[in-house]
């Protein structure tokens, strides 16, 4: 098999399954840990939603990687010229969580195995807000994890260019509102903290913070999928995620 090169900090989803599926790779390993952080909030989200309580859903989420991503090597499986990563995924836990209700229906569950010790679910952060719609809590949690990769994205970005007012802004006006739910900093009061002219020239700023965060945010999309016509599709889905509920 062609050894997948992942010499560079950022990965594509693709290249991180594949070799994560290359049980002689030598950084296999980061890849199942890299891949580990970015679908955990999709795969929690989907067991809360299947009403599963919340200590209960780490377990079952770390127990699925160990069975399934680990011990069965679900990566090695995938193919780009099938579909999505995320879809195999998502189909797996179904299978995963229907036979575990089977297994604890009929009362012939398995000794627990214990979790390894590799996966840090301390850096990840899932929601236990509940849904009913278990496909869609995967979905949007997915949707969730693209905007938080742009914006870090976007972050480092203009800091590495002295574009910290830029920053703030974006920040105060759309980030923080739509991730924590607070109120836009009004735009007179970032005048004064950052020394600028006008609020016409904050209102400027947050024009350019919106649209490096639209390049950012179709950039995160792009590492998801093999092919670039796929782009407008995966950000169509994700704009009718975004309408259904917010993040």
């Amino acid at each position: 098999m062609e050894r997948i090169d992942v010499s560079s900090q950022s990965m594509t989803d693709w290249s991180m399954v594949l070799d994560s599926g290359q049980v002689d790779s030598p950084t296999r390993q980061r890849s199942l840990e890299s891949l580990v952080r970015r679908y955990w909030p999709s795969l929690y989200a989907k067991a809360r939603s299947g009403g599963i309580d919340a200590n209960e859903a780490n377990d079952v989420v770390q127990g699925f990687i160990t069975d399934i991503l680990l011990e069965r090597n679900l990566a090695a499986v995938a193919d780009p010229e099938r579909g999505r990563f995320r879809g195999l995924l998502s189909t797996a836990f179904s299978n995963y969580l229907r036979d575990r209700h089977r297994a604890q229906s009929s009362k012939k569950r398995r000794p627990s195995q214990g979790a390894p010790r590799s996966i840090e679910r301390d850096a990840i952060q899932a929601s236990d807000h509940g849904e009913n719609d278990p496909e869609h809590a995967f979905n949007r949690h997915w949707v969730a994890t693209v905007i938080q990769a742009a914006v870090t994205r976007v972050r480092v970005q203009f800091r590495e260019t002295e574009r910290r007012a830029e920053w703030r802004i974006l920040e105060a006006r759309l980030i923080d509102p739509m991730v924590s739910g607070t109120k836009a900093t009004p735009y007179a009061d970032l005048v004064e903290e950052l020394d600028l002219r006008d609020v016409a020239q904050a209102a400027s700023y947050l024009v350019n913070g919106k649209r490096a965060l639209g390049r950012a945010i179709l950039q995160e999309i792009g590492d998801t999928v093999k092919d670039p016509s796929q782009i407008e599709e995966e950000a169509r889905e994700l704009i009718e995620l975004l309408e259904r509920k917010s993040i």
